[in-house]
């Protein structure tokens, strides 16, 4: 299963993150594979673990939670055209090329939590997403910092992961 999350950004930008490996953990620590020295992340901020059933995200006691679909949440299966969102950065899921045609600014919108979203996040792991037309997103990360101020560590036994 390729897995791509796609940052999207109020502005139009989008930037690709290619999934590789069967789990991911994205922070603002320096030993995260997905480095993100931003405010609104937590050190070790969430996690995606690639399953048989597909790709599972997981907060990882963030203190400002990790959304899908503008839902916050503790685990979630995540399904192609998902919105995930954590600090003010926003990701479309795209799955073996689905969504193929992503509008950013629109993702980007709709990807936000509202601001009177509860603060509790959902205990319940959903099976699956709405996803659907329009969903982008995109995420990044380069040793040197990227544009986005990404940091992606390719020190660990795969090193076919791109540079962002």
């Amino acid at each position: 299963m390729d897995v791509v999350l796609i940052r999207v950004t109020e502005d139009g930008r989008m930037q690709e993150l290619p999934i590789k490996r069967d789990r991911v953990v994205i922070g603002r620590q320096t030993d995260c594979d997905v480095r993100v020295p931003a405010a609104g992340i937590s050190r070790r901020h969430c996690e995606i673990v690639q399953e048989e059933g597909g790709p599972l995200i997981r907060d990882l006691g963030s203190s400002n939670g990790t959304w899908v679909n503008q839902e916050r949440v503790e685990s979630a299966r995540l399904s192609a055209g998902d919105l995930v969102s954590f600090g003010s950065f926003v990701f479309v899921v795209r799955i073996d090329g689905s969504p193929a045609e992503i509008e950013p600014e629109h993702c980007f919108e709709d990807g936000l939590p509202e601001a009177e979203e509860a603060k509790a996040p959902s205990r319940v792991a959903k099976s699956g997403g709405p996803g659907g037309a329009g969903a982008g997103g995109a995420g990044g990360v380069n040793d040197d910092s990227s544009v986005f101020d990404f940091d992606f560590d390719l020190s660990d036994d795969d090193d076919s992961q791109p540079p962002l």
